[in-house]
């Protein structure tokens, strides 16, 4: 089980990784193309897909279905899991319908609320409507996509991710090649993403089949635990959204278009480095819920602590090291237009670096509901130091006062949050607090280091910019391995070693 958790992590990572790379290559040439504030409305147009603040509204329909076929898999009741999967299948439709009408109808009004501008008003509505009939597809795949995760073939997931974020990208520079119209950008953006999610589809149905599962009528019980899982989780990506996709749509109401097109391009490396981690701990959830379903105590204790103290560990550095050197990557990666606001976008980081320490943990305890509750009622706390702080400086840095009040209200709430992990887990308080507070005693001392070396050499180029980057995390990596990992932490490092030598030898 921990070799095929390795193995889909290391896909994850590779894969999306990728993906990643080719989104981020896209943004400059749109904001040439087309200007900041096309780049905002396109990115407007986004939010109302289940990927950005319809995700709030979405009810964790995904990571119910993949804890139902990772049970399904070790109990081997395939019965039971046709009712659950129809039961869910039956809320996503509904939710799709409620969802698309809703998007459809009350475009006029979304179109004032963004302050779109006459120029724009007729081409923006129609995107609005492609949009909403989208979703009817979209929200029923995340069911689909939940199951394929489920039974673990994140190399499926990802092959699909690599080659929709391809054909997407490579079409938007055929349509900037034409001086085509920015709608079309948002066009080719749904046209990947219903390709992507048809094929994850056949691929559910096809595991599915070959488990000899069929979709039954559920029973009360079945009705009852899963709209309790499904509402846990709203809770928390209503929470989780407030301080994430809504803020666009916050900014577009307060500002407009070109302050969400600012916005987005400030955070786009951060959020990015947030999703990218969310899709290497994906992983966890039906290896999670496998072990609880055993009830397996001391390897699900095990499998926290692991994650508590090594994903920081090797994620942060990166994460760091993009933070502190911030102003010549904007001025490399966007160019001079929003180099001046370059800040921020080191400012961002805050938040994706505080996430780490808790996001496996977070993620497993999605199998035990009273945890899951704890955790939801830090997370309103921390929102509501976000909107103080947001709304006292609103006035002061516009749109980038959401970036401020975001990453205030992640450092103070995350001690919390480690306590209630650590509580939940029964780890030794002495110890872990230890090797939490050694890894930020070494990354504060490094990243002192790599900004006074910033300010005497020029980082003007992507080779120095990598070079500066991987020396720093070398550095505090090695410094980790020795000085925070105990023993039963480095025994996960010949597993992986292992992991990696059989697929260099596979390809």
């Amino acid at each position: 089980m921990i070799k095929r958790l390795i193995q889909n992590t290391v896909i994850s990572a590779l894969a999306f990784g990728v993906a990643a790379l080719l989104g981020l290559a896209v943004i400059p040439l749109i904001i040439r193309t087309w200007g900041v504030t096309e780049f905002g409305l396109i990115v407007i147009s986004r939010l109302l897909l289940p990927s950005g603040m319809m995700a709030v509204l979405d009810l964790g329909l995904s990571e119910v279905a993949t804890q139902v076929v990772a049970r399904a898999r070790e109990h081997r009741n395939w019965a039971q899991a046709g009712r659950q999967i129809a039961f869910l299948g039956v809320v996503s439709v509904v939710l799709t319908v409620i969802l698309s009408a809703a998007i459809w109808l009350s475009t006029p009004l979304f179109v004032i609320a963004m302050k779109v501008d006459a120029a724009h008003l007729e081409t923006f509505t129609r995107i609005m409507h492609y949009t909403a009939l989208a979703n009817l597809i979209f929200v029923p795949a995340l069911v689909w996509e939940g199951i394929v995760k489920g039974f673990e073939r994140y190399n499926l997931l990802r092959f699909a991710e690599i080659t929709s974020t391809a054909g997407y990208v490579g079409l938007t520079f055929a349509a900037s090649w034409a001086a085509a119209g920015f709608e079309v950008v948002a066009y080719i953006y749904l046209a990947t993403l219903v390709a992507r999610a048809v094929v994850i589809g056949i691929a559910a149905f096809v595991a599915l089949r070959h488990k000899n599962a069929r979709l039954l009528p559920w029973t009360p019980e079945i009705r009852q635990d899963i709209l309790h899982r499904c509402l846990l989780l709203l809770q928390g990506k209503l929470m989780g959204g407030i301080s994430g996709p809504l803020q666009p749509f916050l900014i577009g109401l307060l500002f407009g278009p070109k302050a969400v097109g600012t916005y987005d391009a400030l955070v786009r490396l951060s959020r990015v480095s947030k999703v990218v981690v969310s899709l290497l701990t994906s992983a966890l959830l039906p290896v999670a819920s496998r072990l609880d379903e055993r009830g397996n105590a001391t390897s699900f204790q095990r499998l926290g602590d692991l994650g508590l103290v090594m994903m920081p560990m090797f994620v942060v550095p990166p994460l760091a090291a993009t933070a502190l050197l911030s102003p010549e990557i904007m001025n490399i990666w966007i160019g001079p237009l929003l180099a001046p606001y370059a800040f921020w976008m080191g400012l961002s980081f805050l938040v994706p670096i505080c996430a780490q320490y808790v996001a496996i943990g977070s993620l497993i305890f999605l199998t035990r509901p009273e945890v899951q509750a704890r955790l939801n009622r830090l997370m309103a706390v921390q929102l509501l130091i976000w909107a103080v702080v947001s709304a006292a400086t609103l006035h002061l840095f516009a749109e980038r006062a959401l970036i401020l009040g975001q990453a205030i209200g992640s450092i103070v709430i995350l001690p919390l949050q480690l306590g209630e992990l650590r509580g939940a887990l029964e780890l030794d308080r002495n110890r872990f607090a230890k090797a939490i507070g050694t890894q930020l005693a070494i990354l504060a001392l490094a990243s002192i280091s790599l900004a006074a070396i910033a300010g005497y050499i020029q980082f003007d180029s992507v080779l120095k910019l990598a070079l500066g980057s991987m020396v720093f995390c070398l550095t505090t990596w090695t410094l980790q391995y020795l000085l925070v990992l105990e023993k039963r932490h480095r025994t996960v490092f010949p597993a992986i070693g292992q992991l990696l030598g059989l697929i260099s030898k596979s390809s």
